[in-house]
Parts: C-alpha cells; structure tokens; sequence
C-alpha cells in the first residue's frame, strides 16, 4: 500500500464507514460543537458541511460554513482509535488503491 494521505470523501462514503452511533454523535458535533472564529461562539444553527476527508491518521475532517455567517469552520473528528472504524477505513484505501 501507498503512504497514507488525506483522502476526499463524500457524506455517503462516511456514512458507509461509521456505525450508528457514530453517526448521532456526528450530526451532534456539527449542530451543536463546532466554534466559529467568526462568530466568536459555537455555531448556533450548525455547520453547511463542504468537504469531508479521512486524514492519514484515519481520522475525520469536516471542512465547512457556519450556517449564520457562513465563516470558513473545521471540525476533526477522532475515530481512529475505535479499531473497528480504522480496519473500515483501512479496508476502503486498500479498495481505492488498487
């Protein structure tokens, strides 16, 4: 296998890769705890979500707008420590890499 390297996905491909309760903590994360350095706060109505990317540590990284400025905001989510979520991960950039 290649390096590792950051990896574009979509909210499809994500979703196939977390489980159910990763993906109620998630829509949790991006509604209620992801800071506006425009807004100075948490962003009060959530975040327009416009990339998504699974870094090389297998973690997951949100790029996107506050939904009442719409200020640039990033939100890494840390799920490589869940081993299940990181062979899923693992599994799909095999699957790419071929």
């Amino acid at each position: 296998m290649k390096h590792k390297t950051g990896i574009k996905i979509n909210r499809l491909q994500l979703s196939k890769l977390l489980n159910d309760m990763q993906k109620v903590q998630l829509e949790y994360l991006l509604n209620k705890d992801v800071y506006c350095g425009t807004c100075k706060k948490i962003c009060e109505n959530g975040v327009e979500v416009m990339e998504i990317y699974l870094n090389p540590l297998n973690d997951v990284m949100i790029n996107g707008r506050c939904k009442v400025c719409y200020g640039k905001v990033a939100r890494i989510i840390e799920l490589s420590e869940d081993l299940e979520f990181f062979d899923k991960v693992n599994d799909y950039r095999k699957s790419i890499d071929k």
